[in-house]
């Protein structure tokens, strides 16, 4: 089971993303140290309504002199709000990475934006596709089509989670001081299912409102690792570390994995498919997991791996 060793471009690239509101122009400033840090220029939750014109502004400005050298993202407001056709219109410019879509709900939704975006990309001269796209489930209709959402395919990237808006959709209290409420863990393992099911990257936990509760964030992301998520969003610089720590795979796990594919080559090379190790029965399921976790291309024509 020879392998190599590929550089795949989104390995760990969200494991966090920082939310920035437009409105700041002092934390806007901040981006720049954040080196290759995702950040997400935010249009909606953090802006108020009367600000909302200016905010946009102020984003495709931000986007227009540093979009080359910081990995931006633009949380736009909702497409069935009065601004979020203007948000895209403004802000799909050269050096945009990305558009976080907030309270999608319907396959079309996405289908549109599609549109919008492939005018915004042929007017400013640039390539078809360019500017991806994550999807926020924050609704239960939204959760009941994430499947199909999940389908549309194409720029969609990845599935995020608004825990805030689908607990209030719910009517539950959010953060709940008793932990997560089975019906959001739910919630959080359809978006886990309806992402592989397209072949999407695992879905974004969304944020953690309490920024100055380290613990809980940890245990909050620790949980959502568990459930098969691939990273959280930060409303506070402070957060990204804890975040980081939890989803990237640690030097133990590592190399535990280098074990794992060493035993099983070897193994193989006696003509078995199945090997102990500490213990623990290794076979096909588990050493593809621990290629998938050193980034190791499976042979092509073998079944079952990453490929």
């Amino acid at each position: 089971m020879s392998a190599e060793v590929p550089q795949h471009p989104e390995a760990g690239r969200y494991r966090s993303m920082l939310f920035v509101p437009a409105t700041s122009e002092e934390k806007l400033a901040k981006i720049a140290g954040f080196g290759a840090l995702p950040c997400i220029i935010d249009l909606e939750d953090s802006v108020a309504i009367a600000l909302k014109d200016s905010a946009r502004a102020i984003a495709a400005t931000h986007i227009a002199a540093m979009g080359g050298s910081e990995c931006l993202w633009v949380r736009i407001n909702a497409l069935s709000s009065v601004w979020g056709q203007a948000d895209i219109a403004a802000v799909a410019l050269p050096g945009l990475e990305g558009l976080v879509v907030p309270k999608v709900e319907e396959a079309d939704q996405l289908m549109h934006i599609d549109q919008l975006l492939r005018s915004a990309e042929h007017e400013h001269g640039m390539e078809l596709g360019t500017v991806k796209v994550m999807a926020t489930i924050e609704t239960v209709r939204g959760l009941a089509n994430a499947r199909a959402v999940a389908a549309v395919g194409g720029r969609l990237e990845r599935l995020g989670f608004g825990a805030g808006d689908y607990s209030r959709d719910l009517g539950l209290e959010w953060p709940d001081p008793d932990g997560l409420s089975p019906t959001l863990e739910a919630a959080k393992i359809e978006l886990v299912i309806a992402s592989r099911l397209a072949g999407l990257l695992p879905p974004d936990d969304g944020s953690y409102p309490r920024y100055r509760d380290p613990e809980g964030l940890r245990a909050e992301a620790l949980h959502a690792k568990r459930l098969g998520f691939g990273g959280k969003h930060a409303i506070h610089p402070a957060q990204i570390p804890v975040i980081e720590e939890v989803f990237q795979p640690g030097a133990e796990a590592l190399e535990r994995a280098r074990r794992i594919v060493a035993a099983f080559e070897e193994a193989e090379s006696d003509g078995r498919a199945a090997v102990g190790l500490d213990g623990v029965l290794i076979d096909y399921p588990v050493v593809y997991r621990a290629m998938e976790l050193l980034g190791i291309r499976r042979p092509p024509g073998t079944k079952g791996g990453p490929e």
